[in-house]
């Protein structure tokens, strides 16, 4: 079985995003996009929308499949939380009801309809847009980045999830249950959104740890051009994560810094420790980073102590046989064998075993004085 690294080493070396180019031109908070190549005039896929109503004794409504025009804003005096949840990359007149119903600002929809790649926070008069980013991985163990934009007002929220599956059950499955989030606003349903995307860097972290620490092993037992090649994986992931995550910090300590105006006094305090998650996640990825780049180093120090050791043994290897060179030059050479000035042995009867009794002498003994020196 291949590790995840090695699968991805067999693709191209691109980042596909999702990235709706802007029209040149096009006025500010316009929903218009360049066509794809051959896209011809095919529809855009809408995007699931899915309806949460609840308050404090639990869940009062729960619709999924709804059309946004069939969606309806809560009254200004309403205790209930309506949840609108979209998954899927919506298409613009999916965004233009909602705007009709809700008064979302024309910037933020410009912002979710191109996929803005970067975490941000902005205030507008009726509602709060935030925007938070995640990384998933595929089936082939490839990191791709997923974008939550969020608009937070009085006692409702709308959650955009363009990334497969759905991040948020687990919350779902809290207000089920009537857990703490039915006993706060729209606001804590806000903080409980950004936990789990936050709280989800841990189980990437993990697996690139356990990575890592595979890589180690590998690089010390065979440290050929596969594992140079695995390094430079794991720290393009690695700088990808990192940019996911810095800014992220920024807009969890501004909603943390919250004035009061969208967020209570209770969720900022749980906003601290989202920010200490947040915080926790950027150490490691610190600490991975500098670990992947002493893989590197290590990589380096092992190729060479791989080849100081090839060296050390074929110089071992020529300096055994160069005596043995030696004594074969000495004794083939072509004189007269009749001359009393020739090589006395030349005529003895065991003289050929002489000889390589000697030689066998000389290296046993140089093997010898080689360990000693501890050379060997």
């Amino acid at each position: 079985m291949k590790h995840k690294i090695t699968t991805n080493l067999s693709h191209p070396r691109k980042h596909h995003a999702r990235v709706r180019n802007y029209r040149p031109g096009a006025s500010p908070g316009s929903l218009e996009a360049l066509p794809a190549a051959g896209s011809g005039t095919t529809p855009m896929p809408l995007a699931c929308i899915s309806l949460l109503r609840y308050g404090k004794n639990g869940v009062i409504e729960e619709q999924r499949g709804l059309a946004a025009h069939d969606c309806r804003a809560p009254a200004a005096s309403a205790a209930d939380v309506i949840w609108l949840h979209l998954q899927g990359l919506p298409a613009p007149e999916q965004l233009q009801a909602l705007s009709a119903v809700f008064g979302l600002h024309p910037l933020a929809l410009e912002d979710v309809f191109h996929r803005e790649t970067r975490s941000k926070i902005e205030a507008y008069e009726a509602q709060q847009f935030v925007v938070l980013n995640y990384l998933h991985q595929d089936q082939t163990g490839k990191f791709n980045t997923g974008l939550v934009s969020i608009f937070l007002g009085k006692n409702y929220l709308i959650s955009i999830n363009d990334g497969p599956g759905d991040l948020f059950e687990p919350v779902r499955r809290r207000i089920r249950n009537t857990g703490k989030p039915c006993e706060h606003g729209a606001d804590y349903l806000l903080y409980a959104l950004a936990d789990v995307i936050v709280d989800s860097g841990f189980s990437l972290l993990e697996e690139l740890g356990d990575q890592i620490e595979a890589l180690e092993n590998e690089i010390l037992d065979n440290p050929g051009h596969e594992a140079r090649n695995k390094i430079h994986c794991i720290k393009r992931e690695l700088v990808q994560v990192r940019r996911i995550w810095w800014p992220q910090r920024e807009v969890i300590a501004a909603l943390m810094r919250d004035d009061g105006h969208f967020l209570s006094d209770i969720t900022r305090l749980y906003m601290r420790d989202c920010y200490d998650h947040c915080v926790i996640v950027i150490d490691f990825v610190e600490t991975y980073r500098e670990m992947a780049s002493n893989l590197l180093d290590t990589y380096l120090s092992a190729v060479s102590q791989r080849m100081n050791d090839v060296m050390k043994a074929l110089t071992i290897i020529a300096t055994i046989f160069l005596p043995l060179m030696f004594l074969t030059g000495l004794y083939g050479m072509n004189f007269d064998t009749e001359s009393p000035w020739n090589l006395p042995e030349l005529h003895w009867r065991f003289g050929y075993f002489y000889v390589l009794s000697v030689m066998a002498v000389v290296v046993i003994g140089m093997l010898i004085y080689f360990r000693r020196k501890r050379w060997l």
